[in-house]
């Protein structure tokens, strides 16, 4: 198993990708505090003249939050899908998993080698990431709740476990690279719209945890909410990876 780590990290250096994702949550760190703070400005001046009234309140700590919260699930969670398919399927479509799995490698552990180094890059990212925007926020805002985003952080990172479990487990059924991110994002979408349906274990589908993540922010979240909501996330996460795992130990390659 360690070797295999070994093996996906320098496959995550060799193609920048242990780069691209902190950089990339860096940047979102020190861009979100500060559109929060002077998109309103920036926007009034431009206007000016035009006639059109823009919002002229000075704005709260809690729009950097909303901000930040929002870069991560509508920008970085889509590099992450495509990144985390990539990585899945990459040998598969360059033809050398047959050359892989003729040695004497476990298949199971070949696949959780390959999640587990993924999701490790992700976390350390992330953790980065929250850091520098603590720093950024308190330099504008003059507040930050720091133990509020730590938490924020770990929620997200849950989430992330899920989305890769669904990256690993369409890479896993799928024979080619766009049909692996569309199964992805249509496994998504058909959990996204069981929002519609707010009663009994609905209430704590994995998108829920953007939800919690605002209510621990602004201090309104309950912990048995949280709670049931990280079970049914890691639950949900456990049976794509049992899946994925029980598809490849079958295949023929």
């Amino acid at each position: 198993m360690k070797r295999l780590l070994k093996y996906d990290f320098y496959y995550l250096q060799k193609t920048s990708k242990i780069i691209i994702f902190p950089v990339l949550l860096v940047m979102l760190a020190i861009i979100s505090p500060l559109t929060a703070r002077y998109l309103n400005e920036i926007l009034a001046f431009t206007l000016k003249g035009s006639g059109i009234i823009v919002d002229s309140t000075t704005p709260t700590v809690m729009e950097s939050y909303s901000q930040y919260i929002g870069n991560l699930y509508e920008l970085y969670l889509y590099v992450i899908i495509f990144v985390a398919v990539a990585m899945f399927i990459s040998d598969k479509t360059k033809g050398l998993l047959p050359l892989i799995i003729s040695k004497p490698i476990s298949r199971t552990k070949y696949l959780l080698a390959k999640y587990f180094s993924l999701n490790l890059l992700l976390l350390g990212s992330l953790l980065i990431g929250s850091f520098v925007f603590d720093y950024y926020t308190y330099f504008i805002f003059g507040e930050v709740d720091i133990l509020g985003m730590f938490y924020g952080t770990l929620l997200f990172f849950v989430y992330i476990i899920y989305i890769t479990a669904i990256t690993l487990f369409a890479s896993t059924y799928s024979k080619s690279y766009l049909l692996a991110i569309v199964t992805s994002f249509g496994i998504m979408l058909f959990f996204g719209a069981l929002r519609l349906f707010e009663v009994g274990i609905l209430k704590y589908i994995p998108s829920y945890l953007m939800d919690n993540i605002i209510a621990i922010l602004t201090d309104t979240a309950k912990v048995s909410s949280i709670i049931y909501n990280l079970i049914f996330t890691l639950t949900i996460s456990v049976v794509f990876i049992g899946l994925a795992i029980t598809r490849f130990r079958k295949q023929d390659i």
